[in-house]
């Protein structure tokens, strides 16, 4: 087989493909000689049909499909052999099978560009402090009473209150879009109980035995799933069961059934310390978010379209799966238009790939790798997650394809880990300065917002947020 490459940009090679003859006859015979096994035509016995009669009537049929399995065995072997990198499915066209000569096609392969990134280390970011108020502590405490409520049978009332926990059916539509008939549970505690925001508050203080209510309302712009801002609830409620609940005291008894304390206030210094790990998590992500975007920002390179829309089709795909748990049939009546979706997270989209190919690009400059106890980590993480096996995953992963997909992931998030041990982080609070000598070769990396001043008017730049 000949194979010429052709580089059309820095994202896009064509690749010609010659494959001879004596490769394609063999291929075409054996699909023939199964076509006449099987096929059943008027006037010839099973299997004893002739050659040229099947070649007269399927010949279209079964090129085409001897064509399609030498593209795909082709473009393989291109791809391994040439160490092609596509981004996405290739682009055929120009294919052309004539007896007795070579099959020529030709193909249009995207790639992932050559970036040498620049710029990525020592970045200055800036780092708020974690921080925990009463009133959080107070909501986690609720928490705990409500995981240790017991709900009961209403009795003796006719109208729902304000903290019952409802079963209830509803169907209806948020704008164009169909709620399937469901039976959900819906806390009348919680706004968003249900999956879907602003039912919970219409059920508290109508009849426990409603049935066919209904329920007509707007959805406000500050809602968790954007996609739903601004959209017109209408539903029909019909309330299943009704349970009130008993609600524990919150004192040193509530703190000995949690398990975890043996008095309240004991309880209570372990959410509040709780509470500031799960502030110092986020931080870190706020953190790598500011330093991904900074990244992009200092590195401008061409990124071919199908990668780009790969990533849009991820956040399509995470909006529409938000959508369905809040009951929302996705599918029906084609109002959600894949492609309107894709075109309005273009722009975030665009972002996610540039950062992808860019931490790539970093990591094989730094030389980092995923080994086998990474990915085997990773798996067991993914697989508790889902309830399954790990073995199994990995074996579905592996016959799909996917497990480059987490390999590549965790080698990003290595890249990331990098980024941010190598950053200058500005704390937004001078009192809790933190040196961290064991990174960086023993750089200070974090500096107090007069340092920064100083060091930004010592090169003769600006300080930061000026």
């Amino acid at each position: 087989m000949q194979i010429t490459i052709e580089d059309i940009s820095p994202v896009e090679k064509r690749v010609d493909f010659e494959v001879p003859w004596a490769d394609v006859a063999p291929r075409l015979h054996t699909a023939y000689e199964k076509l006449r096994r099987e096929v059943h035509l008027k006037g010839f016995r099973p299997g004893k049909v002739p050659r040229q009669v099947i070649e007269r009537l399927y010949r279209n049929q079964v090129e085409g499909e001897v064509a399609s399995e030498l593209v795909e065995l082709s473009v393989r072997q291109a791809i391994d052999e040439k160490q092609i990198q596509p981004v996405g499915p290739p682009t055929v066209d120009k294919l052309e099978l004539k007896q007795n000569e070579p099959l020529r096609f030709s193909t249009r392969i995207e790639v992932r560009a050559q970036v040498t990134p620049k710029d990525y280390a020592g970045i200055r970011v800036s780092r708020r402090p974690p921080k925990v108020t009463d009133e959080q502590v107070a909501q986690a405490l609720e928490g705990y009473r409500r995981q240790h409520t017991a709900f009961l049978p209403v009795e003796g009332r006719e109208i729902t209150a304000d903290d019952d926990l409802l079963r209830v059916e509803v169907h209806g539509k948020v704008g164009e879009l169909k709620i399937k008939t469901k039976t959900v549970t819906v806390d009348l505690t919680d706004e968003n109980a249900g999956g879907l925001p602003g039912l919970a508050p219409r059920l508290r203080g109508v009849p426990i035995n409603a049935s066919g209510l209904e329920l007509r309302y707007r959805l406000g712009d500050d809602i968790a799933i954007k996609s739903l801002a601004g959209k017109e609830i209408s539903l029909r409620a019909t309330i299943k069961e009704a349970r009130g609940r008993r609600v524990p005291a919150l004192d040193d008894e509530l703190a000995k059934d949690t398990g975890e304390a043996g008095t309240l206030d004991e309880l209570k210094a372990k959410v509040r310390d709780k509470l500031i790990e799960a502030d110092k998590q986020r931080i870190r992500r706020e953190m790598a978010s500011a330093l991904v975007k900074e990244v992009v920002k200092r590195n401008d390179f061409p990124i071919a379209p199908s990668l780009i829309s790969r990533h849009a089709e991820n956040i399509v795909m995470r909006v529409k799966a938000q959508l369905m748990m809040a009951g929302i049939d996705v599918e029906a009546g084609g109002s959600l238009d894949d492609e309107a979706m894709k075109k309005e997270v273009h722009a975030e989209a665009e972002e996610s790939a540039r950062a992808s190919v860019l931490l790539r690009a970093i990591a094989e400059r730094e030389g980092l790798q995923v080994d086998a106890g990474d990915l085997q980590k990773r798996l067991v993480e993914l697989a508790n997650a889902r309830g399954e096996n790990v073995n199994k995953l990995r074996t579905e992963l592996e016959n799909s394809g996917r497990i480059d997909g987490v390999r590549a992931q965790l080698l990003e998030e290595k890249a990331l880990d990098m980024l941010l041990a190598q950053a200058k982080i500005v704390d937004e609070d001078p009192d809790s300065l933190i040196i961290r000598p064991d990174q960086g070769g023993g750089q200070r990396l974090v500096l107090t917002p007069e340092e920064a001043v100083a060091e930004a008017r010592t090169k003769g730049g600006e300080p930061p947020g000026k």
